[in-house]
């Protein structure tokens, strides 16, 4: 498996496999190879069953996370939070974060618009606090929008 965390420990135990946490697994992890972990999943006793499992994302109570620094924040907490400009004009809302594999994109969805991604670099984000992100969207990147 593999595992998106500082601590791979955290994947020990009881994981939600959805983000609702209505279902559940319970994991061991035995040791670490090259790129992934090898688990035992409890109740998963042949390659047949393991196989069914290939492409689950798990989950763990966030309260299990450990508290972030300051100036650190979850990749998560930044899911519906209101992006503004140096003008505090209300630019959108972020609706995901991701990465196709160069950097981290903010995909930030304007009202009655449809949403754009937007470079997650010290360029573009100016401020993050509780409530909002402030963000500086460079020049060109809305001209075809």
């Amino acid at each position: 498996m593999h595992v998106f965390a500082d601590d791979p420990q955290l994947a020990n135990g009881i994981l939600f496999t959805s983000e609702s946490g209505d279902k559940t697994l319970s994991l061991k992890l035995k040791n670490a190879t090259a790129k992934h972990w090898l688990a035992e999943v409890e109740g998963i006793s042949d390659r047949n069953d393991a196989e069914k499992l290939r492409g689950t994302e798990l989950y763990i109570n966030k309260d299990l996370l450990p508290e972030a620094n300051k100036d650190e924040f979850y990749i998560a907490d930044l899911i519906g939070l209101s992006c503004i400009d140096n003008a505090q004009k209300h630019i959108g809302k972020i609706i995901a974060v991701e990465n196709f594999g160069a950097s981290d994109l903010l995909d930030i969805k304007p009202e009655g618009s449809e949403s754009f991604y937007l470079p997650f670099t010290d360029d573009t984000i100016l401020e993050i606090t509780d409530t909002t992100v402030t963000i500086e969207i460079p020049e060109g990147l809305l001209d075809d929008a």
